[in-house]
């Protein structure tokens, strides 16, 4: 009886000792007490063996106590991996791709940025290199997924975006005076549009395309037409 009192007794301390480990959520911790756990009712039952004239049992119950008390952790990992990457080189620019974490980076080898990483340049500074290589097709397609990943947007060459709105400007554009539907097309507004959408929209166009920030005179005559045409009624 006092045997099985022990083992009980035992057990309890370990399930104690495992459920506090547990409610800590400490992953040593409970890697700990898992071990602590083992050994306690390995060298408790090995006893119980000894005692009880079983002596063939409590052998290995001891090699498996020691294997417990052993300083390496019960469940080893895989070493981490050594990282990846993949190299690419252009005439302008050598990426590099990081597998494990998809980070991506690359040194600039010509122009007026050569010798620094894109990671160092601002957003401005972007945009100008991308006006520089905007001949290799290989380099922009990495400068601008380089610019989505670390900008959350779709880069476009600095300037064609206007030039692109320009184009459609001219091409919809009648020769007489402008209509209100020219307006709000121009404006980028739907035909619902408040006076406060109307100057917002033009505020925001006229930092785009106003001629002291590299723009269109064109565009910014016709941005303040249009507002000239929706504001009169």
């Amino acid at each position: 009886m006092l045997a099985y009192f022990i083992i009980g007794v035992s057990l309890l301390l370990a399930v104690m000792i495992g459920s506090q480990a547990i409610a800590t959520a400490d992953p040593k911790k409970l890697v700990k007490a898992l071990r602590i756990s083992a050994v306690i009712i390995c060298s408790v039952l090995a006893g119980f063996f000894v005692l009880t004239g079983r002596f063939a049992y409590a052998p290995p119950l001891v090699f498996a106590a020691l294997f417990f008390l052993r300083s390496k952790p019960l469940f080893s990992s895989r070493r981490p991996s050594t990282g990846q990457q993949s190299d690419v080189e252009t005439d302008w620019l050598q990426a590099s791709l990081n597998h494990d974490t998809g980070e991506m980076d690359a040194m600039i080898l010509r122009g007026q940025f050569e010798g620094r990483q894109l990671s160092s340049l601002s957003r401005a500074e972007l945009g100008e290199f991308h006006h520089e290589c905007a001949d290799d097709e290989q380099t922009i397609a990495i400068l601008e997924s380089f610019i989505a990943r670390n900008f959350d947007e779709d880069f476009e060459a600095e300037g064609g975006e206007s030039q692109s709105k320009e184009e459609r400007t001219r091409a919809t554009s009648s020769d007489g005076p402008m209509t209100r539907r020219e307006a709000f097309e121009i404006l980028e507004l739907g035909s619902d549009a408040s006076i406060s959408d109307i100057k917002a929209a033009h505020r925001r166009l006229m930092k785009k395309f106003h001629p002291d920030h590299n723009g269109s005179d064109y565009m910014a005559a016709k941005l303040n037409e249009a507002k000239e045409v929706l504001l009169k009624t």
